[in-house]
C-alpha cells in the first residue's frame, strides 16, 4: 500500500512539474517611478514595434482586450494611427492620436530576444534494484520517444506618462512555452497587466 502511493506521489510531481516547466513569464526588471505609484492611468494608447504588420495588429488587439477585461479603457496604435508603408509612426501622428482618444498614457512594447530549440524526450523511469535499473534503461534505449519546440521570447514593454513623456514603468519580460504562438502572447501580456496592478499603475482587477 505505502509502494503504491509512493508511486502516485512520485507520478503526480512528474506532471505536476511538466505543466509548469512547459511555459510561464516572468518580469525580470521593472524599475517604476514612484511619483505615480497609486495614481493609475485609465486609458492607455498600446504601440508595438514589429516589421511584420500582422504581428503587430494581432499583438495590440490582443493587449488590448486584456486591458479593457481589467476595466483600463485602451485603444491600438493600429486602430487610433494610419500606418506608414515602413510601419514607423512619427510623434506628430501619435500625439495626435493621444488628443484625440484622450489618452493619458502609452504603452510601447518591442522584442528584443527570441531563442526556439528542438527538444527530444523519452520516457521510463528506474524500478528495483540494478535490474529494475537496466530494463526501464533498456526500454528507453529502444523508446522512440517525441520531438517537440521549446520558444523563449524576450520583450520589453515601457509605460509613458502621455503629458510629460516620462517613463513610468519598464519591465523586461521572459516567456518560455512549448506552447502556440498566441498562448506565447497572451501568457507575455497577463504577466505585464498583473505587475502593472501590483504596482498600482492601473486600476487592480
Amino acid at each position: 500500500m505505502k509502494e503504491n502511493f509512493v508511486k502516485w506521489f512520485g507520478c503526480l510531481l512528474f506532471f505536476t512539474f511538466l505543466i509548469f516547466s512547459c511555459s510561464g513569464t516572468e518580469i525580470t526588471r521593472n524599475p517604476v517611478d514612484e511619483a505615480y505609484r497609486g495614481k493609475p492611468m485609465s486609458d492607455i494608447l498600446v504601440i508595438a514595434i514589429t516589421g511584420n504588420e500582422h504581428s503587430r495588429r494581432s499583438f495590440e488587439k490582443k493587449f488590448v482586450a486584456q486591458l479593457k477585461s481589467v476595466g483600463v479603457d485602451a485603444i491600438s496604435s493600429e486602430e487610433a494611427i494610419p500606418m506608414p508603408p515602413d510601419l514607423e509612426l512619427k510623434k506628430e501622428a501619435i500625439l495626435a492620436a493621444v488628443s484625440q482618444y484622450e489618452n493619458d498614457a502609452v504603452i510601447i512594447t518591442h522584442l528584443i530576444g527570441k531563442e526556439e530549440k528542438d527538444v527530444y524526450t523519452r520516457g521510463g523511469s528506474a524500478h528495483g534494484g540494478f535490474f529494475g535499473f537496466y530494463r526501464s534503461r533498456y526500454s528507453s534505449a529502444h523508446d522512440p520517444g517525441y520531438s517537440s519546440t521549446s520558444t523563449t521570447v524576450r520583450l520589453e514593454t515601457n509605460l509613458y506618462d502621455v503629458k510629460t513623456e516620462k517613463l513610468i514603468w519598464s519591465g523586461r519580460s521572459k516567456t518560455w512555452s512549448k506552447g502556440s504562438k498566441n498562448q506565447i502572447i497572451n501568457d507575455v501580456i497577463k504577466a505585464v497587466i498583473n505587475d502593472l496592478q501590483k504596482n498600482k499603475l492601473i486600476a487592480p482587477n
